[in-house]
């Protein structure tokens, strides 16, 4: 029977299942032009920078520019600026490819007990077979495909623990450079690893990927399509006001809230979150390593948003 699910919203919730994601190595040019910027540092200290990137992510909202060389008329019209306000000039990063909002892909399904398999390209080259679970937070990916697309020394990586049906296991998490089901493809995607997703399949494609898309699995078709969840109005990088804000709320709200536990584990204050609460066993240490995760997310998120010249009303910082 024929579903449809529309809602953009990302949780911190466990995933009921696990799914798939790929740790990238992310490079990023020098900036066009050359700036001087200004901020203010937590502990009131002022800094200076001719470099974007070294402000750091709790200052970049805040941050102004306070020299810029002379441009005429003609080559400001000519030169792609950056509208979000971070200082990168629209550069060469990692772009998902261009889909109409109008176009809608059909892509094939293969029956696996009550749920669908789906083949999929995991970081444009590796082929992959992907459960599709709804229920699923992340893409979640097998220690046997995480290996086959680089991921390593796993034990280094930020973990986290989820809810499955055998139980309470630990996903680690990494970064999916590019995940491709037929022509639809998301960038950066959020994932985690485990051993515990079940047999027959190498992931389950999760909401991390299936967010970026309106979806609908036709379960009589033997198909999920997939349509471009830009609206109607303005648009950037491909992605509407709604789609930006949303991943930038996940990323900033996830540090936040992080950062608070972390906090309270080092001082011993009270902590006021139920659902971070739930999570038992975690060092200060571990914390950390997901706070640098999820800075690292929002930190590609502000590149791509830069090089797309996203408004800055359009971003959320922590």
């Amino acid at each position: 029977m024929a579903g449809q699910v529309k809602n953009r919203k990302m949780t911190l919730k466990p995933v009921s299942m696990l799914t798939v994601m790929a740790l990238s190595a992310i490079t990023i040019a020098g900036p066009a032009r050359a700036q001087i910027y200004k901020w203010n540092e937590e502990g009131g200290s002022v800094s200076f920078s001719d470099d974007a990137r070294n402000i750091p992510v709790k200052s970049r909202k805040d941050a102004q520019i306070i020299a810029t060389p002379d441009q005429n008329k003609k080559s400001e019209e000519a030169e792609p600026q950056d509208k979000g306000g971070s200082g990168l000039a629209p550069q060469a990063v990692a772009q998902p490819a261009g889909m109409r909002s109008d176009k809608v892909i059909n892509v094939p399904l293969k029956s696996h007990g009550f749920s669908y398999l789906v083949d999929t390209e995991v970081n444009r080259g590796t082929r992959a077979s992907f459960l599709v679970d709804t229920g699923a937070s992340f893409v979640i990916i097998s220690p046997e495909l995480a290996k086959k697309i680089g991921v390593s020394n796993m034990d280094n990586l930020p973990k986290m623990p989820v809810t499955t049906a055998g139980g309470v296991s630990w996903i680690y998490l990494i970064e999916i450079e590019s995940l491709k089901v037929g022509e639809a493809e998301a960038v950066h995607v959020e994932a985690g690893v485990s051993s515990s997703i079940g047999e027959g399949f190498d992931g389950l494609l999760g909401m991390s990927f299936l967010n970026e898309f309106i979806h609908q699995i036709d379960g009589p078709g033997s198909k999920m399509l997939l349509k471009s969840a830009r609206g109607a109005g303005q648009s950037f990088g491909g992605h509407d006001k709604g789609w930006w804000r949303t991943k930038y709320t996940h990323y900033s709200e996830s540090i936040r809230r992080f950062t608070a536990y972390r906090e309270s584990l080092v001082t011993g204050a009270p902590l006021d979150d139920p659902e971070i609460k739930k999570v038992k066993g975690f060092t200060e240490k571990d914390v950390k390593k997901i706070i640098d995760y999820y800075t690292g997310l929002l930190n590609s998120l502000d590149r791509r948003a830069s090089a797309a010249g996203v408004p800055s009303d359009w971003r959320v910082y922590p």
